[in-house]
């Protein structure tokens, strides 16, 4: 992994609990990955930057904007707070391409701990080219600075940014876990209101049981 950087993105707001669950299952699979934590409130592992601005999509990648400028390795891969990583989902490497992990199985925390497949893009799952993404989205803040409906890099839809059709996704071997929450910037997760997928398992691999994780997010 020495040629990846991991930028983790947080504002601080998960239970201290999880926090320190989620930092001992994320240092378990990067290995010897460099890691940037990009956090509100100061803290202890890799190098830490601290982010002023209040919570927001457009500051989550100025965020990211500014891991990938100080990362030195080849590629990066977003990790968020919220979000469980096995080893197999930081393996992958893409070509010249923003490439998103499709093996997703979410929980919702305010109701019965089941887990949903649901495999469509988002920035925490994101592995690309370091270069790219500095390019990508420099170019967007050059021209879209203040629009906050342009989303995940690769699918920027309705825009003249030259980097809108590099897309990619791929399915790790083990699947990642998503948590959705009051504590996130979505209004149908702070309302309670995000619906679960079809396809349910109150077991996963790696994870295990759903009340298990949940027991771990629990203030």
């Amino acid at each position: 992994m020495k040629d990846l950087t991991v930028i983790l993105l947080t504002v601080n707001k998960v239970p201290e609990k999880w926090a320190k669950f989620h930092k001992e299952k994320l240092l378990e699979a990067t290995g010897d990955a460099d890691i940037i934590t990009i956090s509100k409130e100061p803290m202890d592992w890799g190098l830490n930057l601290i982010q002023e601005e209040e919570p927001s999509v457009i500051n989550i990648y100025k965020q990211l904007l500014r891991g990938a400028q100080q990362a030195t390795t080849e590629y990066i891969a977003v990790a968020e707070d919220d979000c469980l990583y096995p080893k197999s989902h930081f393996e992958y490497r893409p070509r010249d391409m923003f490439a998103y992990n499709h093996h997703r199985w979410g929980l919702l925390t305010w109701e019965d701990p089941v887990y949903y497949f649901r495999p469509r893009i988002s920035n925490s799952t994101l592995i690309a080219p370091r270069e790219l993404v500095v390019k990508a989205l420099e170019e967007r803040f050059r021209l879209y600075p203040n629009n906050s409906s342009i989303r995940e890099l690769g699918r920027e839809r309705g825009t003249r940014l030259s980097y809108r059709n590099k897309l990619d996704y791929f399915y790790s071997y083990e699947p990642l876990v998503f948590l959705s929450h009051v504590y996130a910037i979505d209004p149908t997760e702070i309302e309670q209101r995000k619906q679960s997928g079809k396809i349910k398992a109150y077991h996963i691999p790696v994870w295990g049981r759903a009340e298990e994780i949940m027991e771990k997010f629990d203030d």
